[in-house]
């Protein structure tokens, strides 16, 4: 799998210099040890050497075959680790199996006692090639079955031959496995580092799109009432008065830049009477009537339930023939709530935004009080349509402010 884009450079470049460190130090372990006892239990002197020559041969073939299958193997294991598998030939693994078979014994019969110790080092590379792939649980079993089958062989009749046999293969296990341990650790922190990454990034692109839905819908009904308005001022004649009308339009226009860079620099806020103020204004420029009652709404609540009046306005207009609009609010029962009805509702079996199947400000305005603890239901109530949003008085997600 290639590098994700999400993680920062120095990351990236810190795991593949960590993945080379391991991935020498993993061949140097399953190569090393079996070439040096291979070379340190020669025979020494022209004539020792000369008399067990076909011996020699043999054996040197064969550790040659071992070490080039224990660094194949080995790749092969470390490139599944950090999911870059490439296959090794069936023919390979065969022959890798063989030359280890086949050490092992010559080994264990040659004529030096001393290279009875390459027999277990041969095996414990081996082992330590496959490793990387495998949980500490099946190396813990792998360590002690090859223990039992190839340190007893590796002892030459002494107890310290044992325990050399134990050590060399327990050391080329672990040494492997842990090596590719704290690789697997690092590049599960990477990945970690890079889904939280992603996770910001797709939240800020939610909240990009939520602003800007609600934001603009907001400013672009504005825009369409008022546009409306002076066209019909227009075909009555009032030329003056529409006039007016497309320099707030015009006006509109202008803030709706400034509106784009506070919600890309995420310093969109809405204020309770701000909010309220602006509906009465809209709602009156398209001949709605609006009623305000109720109690004042709570400073830390008053964000969250200005985000619904704007919606809602916004929707009320969109969507609906209303001709009165209300917007009561109370406190009680251990919360704040804000009722915002119209005598628009349109036919039966359409919901709060006028559409079946509900739309994204609906959703939206939901998204935002559930982030805070809160909720919105929709009802009706013969030609009313009424939204309520609800907020618990001990709710800290409203107490912290939306953003």
């Amino acid at each position: 799998m290639g590098e994700r884009r999400f993680a920062g450079a120095g990351s990236t470049v810190s795991t593949r210099r960590f993945e080379a460190y391991v991935r020498w130090s993993t061949y140097g372990v399953a190569v090393t040890p079996v070439v040096s006892l291979f070379s340190a239990g020669l025979p020494t002197g022209r004539e020792a050497v000369s008399g067990h020559l076909g011996w020699f041969a043999l054996a040197a073939a064969l550790t040659c075959v071992v070490t080039a299958g224990n660094f194949l193997v080995t790749r092969w294991a470390l490139d599944v680790l950090v999911e870059r598998p490439r296959a090794v030939a069936r023919g390979v693994v065969v022959a890798w199996l063989v030359g280890l078979a086949g050490l092992v014994v010559v080994s264990l019969t040659g004529p030096v006692p001393e290279m009875r110790l390459t027999s277990a080092a041969a095996v414990g590379s081996a082992a330590a090639a496959v490793v990387p792939v495998l949980d500490a649980r099946p190396t813990l079993y792998l360590n002690g079955a090859i223990v039992l089958v190839a340190a007893p062989l590796a002892a030459a009749g002494s107890p310290l031959g044992v325990a050399v046999g134990v050590g060399l293969i327990t050391l080329c296990l672990w040494s492997s496995w842990s090596s590719t341990w704290v690789l697997r650790v690092l590049r599960d922190l990477q990945r970690a580092h890079e889904d939280r990454a992603a996770l910001a990034l797709a939240n800020e692109r939610l909240r990009i799109s939520r602003d800007l839905h609600d934001v603009f819908g907001r400013t672009l009904t504005t825009i369409a009432v008022k546009s409306e308005f002076a066209a019909e001022l227009v075909r009555r004649g009032g030329g003056e008065r529409a006039a007016e009308q497309i320099a707030a339009v015009r006006q509109l226009a202008d803030e709706a830049g400034n509106e784009v860079r506070r919600v890309v620099r995420g310093e969109t806020r809405v204020t309770w009477d701000g909010e309220v103020a602006g509906a009465r204004s809209l709602l009156a420029s398209a001949g709605i009537r609006c009623t305000v009652t109720g109690s004042p709404v709570p400073q830390e609540y008053a964000e969250a339930l200005a985000w619904v009046v704007r919606e809602g306005v916004t929707n009320v207009l969109r969507h609906s023939s209303a001709t009165q609009v209300t917007l009561a609010t109370t406190t009680e029962d251990g919360q704040v709530q804000l009722t915002l009805a119209n005598d628009g509702a349109g036919q039966p079996g359409t919901d709060a935004t006028g559409r079946d199947g509900g739309g994204t400000g609906l959703r939206a305005m939901a998204d935002r009080l559930r982030s805070v603890g809160g909720r919105v239901t929709t009802r009706r109530d013969g030609d009313w349509f009424l939204l309520d949003a609800q907020i618990p008085l001990s709710s800290p997600g409203a107490q912290r402010g939306l953003t």
